[in-house]
């Protein structure tokens, strides 16, 4: 049974809410249900907690979720927010297996702040629960999954580019839809088994879950093992309370390559599948003879173990100690099979090994003083954390000279370890039953940027107040920070092998990113509690983003032949919106119930503080990638003080000269000055999302709807603009090219907001039918469902690219395969490349059983 996605969808549906005075919990249901195929936890509460923004475009099951809480709150740094499990921050959200989760909780104000410089893209905690009942409990899941294409391309058939083509281009005798030859009908099998003793004084649990997953593209997917246990015994009449727990992941991956599916749009169709085209340079070679060569795969692994121990000495005095361990390990291997294949000089094999271990360790103390209706909570919390990082690998390169010499060439071991060390004091009252207030102030330091740095100080406030017994106030205010994932940012690192290069140079006035906030609120019940309704205004100011610049005012000297880079602080962001939440409780319509729920978020992020115009490093990555017949497609992304985030810019398209066949762009007087003729022309961040859950049930059948959906951002349609022209060039093309066609263009494309879209789109996310069957074994109950999920079934949306999913993270095009080291590229959003893979549609036959 996964009950996170019961958790996110139903909670507080069956029973009045409960007010949670420290964090937002999102409460668990233990109605069954199962979403069918979900791949990890940030799919699973897709579109369900206010706030977040889950993103992932394509069906690679292997890709990453993107995720922002509340707005952009970092530069270069971790944009997505902090995952805790059993108390243990650093846990790797895409090695989350959803089937172990219970619930997952949003920390705010005072709870956030615990976390410090590691607060500010968002905390979230997962929870597994103990069993509920006494005695053994046992729950078994098995999953079927069959998934395949959704939404595709417009190709050009084989037939259809003959006819197209201009005689100058190269034609073959073969019919390939490529297409279907780069995707196939994909099987996924998901086996869960969870076990839970509970007694008097011991709890325990023991979860295990395996998944077999492929994906639409041969030679894709991954086999993932999950183990989890829990352990927690009570003695001395309960004031002492021991209890660890531990969860192992291991994950194969097949990762095939992403520009198959650029195949899709851009290979001649009349060429065989099985030759060499050695002088299509775009690949290197024929995409189908690659991708049976390719050896691409990664190997990741998690360990998770954690210790604790609450004492009571009196009634009113308390002492935690917690002390735990996160380590990953990731080692990718790729063989480049089309340079192999080819010929051609380049990278033939490349392996690259990433681990990351962090270690927590945690003491606090507090005292409970009541008078009549009055409580007081003081306490002081320690916390140390040690965090490393090792990167090492090789490349075994052919080289042009001598011609066709194997070399293995090891790249420069990048390692790093630095810590974490705060102190924190707080305050917990209670006025009565009407007004709660919890404090908490904390000083924490870090090695990471220098000695420069030195200590940070945060602080964090909730405020709640009940009016009455169905409606409530609160706030939160909370300063936290952002810290850089290496070290060294404000000393000077100079490199050694395999040859003596500065890295960067010292910055004396690094410091580090961080961010305030607050929110008020209020929730309640309305119309006899049949309504359940929820408000929230936030506003986050962040400032001092870390970025890898040019000294610009360095002296240059004949020793120094290039200007010095250092890291600098730039820039601040502001966050607004609100998040809203509306809850119908369960009506009955004659032997029908019927319940409900919509969660929607409304955003508005802008650059506050920059020094003039900006544009980033990673735009300058991301365009240089896409710089097709010189267009300066890289001032897509300039940055500039007051506009929003992720504003795209393009020139602006009047029409097509029918005399000339060339477009027709405003431009300045002089025609010359095209960065400043790169005028707005949306934002690739929406502007508000949400989640609408529908559940009726009828006796013993049941049904769940979410419908999903995500406004107000544009996409960059890249395969149209690439391939969606009538210069063919041995490319395949696109039907799109009718409409330039028609309107007389005869020139290459120029890069303009002709090719820009608006991507809103509502989909159904998922829809569920579910039978219990329920039987007696000897004398015992045992309970048993059937489900039939669909995920993804359909999108509305007038986007003419195959995926409308917002791009809310940009990557370079050579880095898509690159799962060890990723560079993302926060502020170019909204390019929808052609290397995408194609968005699925997933159907599960689900069976559980639970005694």
């Amino acid at each position: 049974m996964n009950k996170v996605c019961a958790a996110l969808i139903f909670c507080c549906m069956i029973s009045a809410p409960v007010f949670s005075q420290d964090r937002d919990s999102i409460e668990v249901d233990f109605n069954p249900f199962n979403p069918g195929l979900i791949l990890s936890l940030p799919q699973a509460i897709q579109s369900q907690v206010p706030g977040l923004l889950v993103a992932r475009p394509g069906s690679n099951p292997n890709g990453e979720f993107d995720m922002i809480y509340r707005g952009y709150n970092s530069f270069r740094n971790r944009m997505q927010p902090l995952l805790m499990l059993d108390g243990i921050p650093g846990i790797s959200w895409h090695l989350i297996d959803p089937f172990l989760m219970d619930s997952v909780s949003v920390r705010r104000g005072s709870q956030l702040v615990q976390m410090g410089m590691q607060a500010s893209a968002g905390v979230f905690e997962a929870a597994i629960t103990n069993p509920a009942n006494q005695g053994l409990s046992v729950t078994f899941l098995q999953n079927v999954s069959v998934e395949n294409y959704q939404r595709s391309y417009d190709n050009l058939s084989a037939a259809e580019f003959r006819r197209e083509a201009p005689s100058s281009t190269t034609l073959g005798d073969s019919n390939t839809d490529w297409l279907d030859a780069l995707t196939r009908t994909a099987w996924s099998t998901n086996t869960g088994l969870k076990l839970g003793y509970n007694a008097t004084n011991l709890n325990s649990r023991v979860l295990i879950s395996q998944r077999n997953v492929n994906g639409i593209q041969p030679n894709t997917g991954f086999g993932q093992l999950s183990i989890y246990g829990g352990l927690d015994y009570s003695l001395l009449k309960g004031k002492i309370k021991i209890g660890g727990s531990t969860l192992m992941v291991d994950r194969d991956s097949e990762l095939g390559n992403t520009d198959f599916f650029q195949g899709a749009v851009a290979m001649n169709p009349t060429l065989a599948l099985d030759a060499p085209i050695n002088f299509f340079t775009s690949f290197g070679g024929n995409p189908w003879l690659r991708m049976n060569l390719d050896k691409n795969t990664l190997e990741s692994k998690m360990n998770m173990f954690q210790g604790y121990v609450v004492a009571n000495p009196t009634n009113e005095w308390t002492i935690k100690g917690r002390i735990g361990q996160v380590s990953t390990d990731k080692n990718q291997y790729r063989y480049f099979g089309m340079n192999e294949a080819s010929g051609n000089p380049g990278i033939l094999q490349r392996r690259r090994e990433r681990q990351d271990t962090r270690n927590f360790s945690e003491l606090s103390t507090d005292y409970l003083i009541q008078r009549n209706a009055f409580t007081l909570n003081p306490g002081v919390r320690f916390t140390s954390q040690r965090i490393s990082y090792n990167v090492s690998g090789y490349n075994v390169q052919r080289l042009w000279n001598p011609e066709n010499t194997i070399e293995k060439e090891d790249i420069p071991i990048n390692f790093g370890t630095y810590s974490l060390n705060a102190v924190g004091f707080f305050l917990k009252t209670n006025l009565g039953e009407k007004l709660n207030l919890d404090f908490l102030f904390q000083s924490e330091g870090s090695s990471n940027l220098g000695e420069n740095a030195q200590w940070g100080n945060f602080f964090g406030m909730d405020i709640n107040y009940q009016l009455s017994s169905k409606f409530q106030l609160f706030g939160s205010y909370a300063h936290t920070g952002m810290i850089p994932g290496r070290t060294g940012l404000s000393q000077t690192v100079f490199q050694i092998e395999p040859y003596p290069n500065f890295i960067h140079f010292e910055n004396p006035d690094m410091k580090w990113e961080d961010t305030y906030m607050w929110e008020l609120g209020g929730k309640g019940m309305f119309l006899n509690g049949k309504l359940y309704g929820e408000f929230r205004y936030f506003n986050s100011k962040s400032s001092d983003f870390i970025n890898y610049m040019k000294g610009y005012d360095w002296p240059y000297s004949s020793t120094n032949r290039y200007y010095p880079f250092t890291y600098q602080n730039f820039g601040e962001i502001r966050n607004r919106g609100t998040e809203w939440l509306i809850q119908l409780n369960p009506v009955k319509i004659g032997t029908v119930f019927y319940q409900s729920s919509i969660n929607a978020t409304f955003l508005k992020s802008e650059w506050i503080d920059l020094e003039g115009e900006f544009v980033s490093l990673e735009g300058i990555d991301v365009g240089i990638s896409r710089n097709i017949g010189g267009n300066p497609f890289f001032q897509y992304n300039t940055l500039r003080t007051g506009e929003a985030i992720g504003t795209v810019r393009a020139l602006n398209f009047l029409g097509i000269d029918r005399n000339t066949g060339q477009w027709i762009l405003e431009r300045n007087n002089q025609g010359e000055d095209w960065r400043s003729d790169y005028m707005p022309q949306g934002r690739g961040v929406p502007r508000w999302w949400m989640g609408w859950n529908h559940q009726v049930s009828w006796k013993k059948w049941r049904a769940d709807l979410l419908l999903r959906g995500v406004f107000g951002h544009v996409n960059v349609n890249e395969s149209d603009f690439r391939y969606g022209n009538l210069n063919f060039s041995n490319n395949n093309a696109l039907r799109t090219f009718e409409k330039t066609k028609a309107m007389g263009l005869t020139d290459y494309n120029t890069f303009n907001n002709f090719f820009i879209e608006p991507s809103n789109f509502l989909s159904i996310h998922f829809l569920a039918i579910s039978r219990e069957l329920n039987f007696l074994w000897g004398k015992n109950k045992i309970n048993s469902t059937l489900s039939l999920i669909g995920n993804n079934l359909f999108y509305f949306t007038k986007y003419s690219g195959a995926d409308p999913e917002a791009r809310i993270v940009g990557r370079p095009i050579w880095q898509f395969d690159e799962h060890v080291e990723v560079s993302e590229s926060y502020f170019a959003p909204g390019i929808d490349p052609s290397s995408t893979w194609l968005p699925s549609r997933a159907y599960t036959l689900s069976y559980q059983i639970r005694f």
